[in-house]
């Protein structure tokens, strides 16, 4: 019972996990509008958490009671188990990420988002390639 409730904890976080990491890859030439500095918490993070909990809430809650009560108590344990361990997953497993505003010569507004710190300021000339972000030299 427990591995049921988990297992099926675990394709729905996986299911809606995934659809948030795609993201459009943009090239071209542009000006650096703004730069915002973000914390994101970790996808695999949040699910590692969700499934460690729903499995140890599942077993709390099936010492609890007997008969239908014990059901009841294993199903609402992996449940609360599993919001419990994703919250404390993401909160665990923060990344820093960047997110750059390039007015690019088409004069379009695209946000890039990057892992690493920005070389570049605000009014910087830059190439983007594949949503790798390069200053070009004056």
């Amino acid at each position: 019972m427990i591995f049921r409730i988990a297992r099926a904890l675990f394709l729905m976080l996986c299911t809606v996990s995934t659809g948030a990491l795609a993201q459009t890859s943009y090239s071209g030439v542009g000006t650096v509008q703004s730069i915002a500095e973000s914390e994101e918490s970790s996808t695999t993070g949040n699910v590692v958490g969700a499934i460690g909990g729903a499995l140890l809430g599942g077993w709390l809650g099936s010492n609890i009671g007997g008969g239908s009560g014990k059901t009841i108590a294993t199903g609402v344990g992996a449940v609360g188990g599993a919001m419990a361990g994703k919250s404390v997953g993401g909160k665990m497993s923060k990344a820093t990420v960047w997110y750059v505003t390039v007015r690019f010569d088409d004069g379009i507004d695209r946000r890039i988002r990057v892992a690493e710190p920005p070389s570049y300021r605000p009014g910087d000339r830059v190439r983007v390639s594949n949503n790798v972000i390069q200053k070009i030299a004056r």
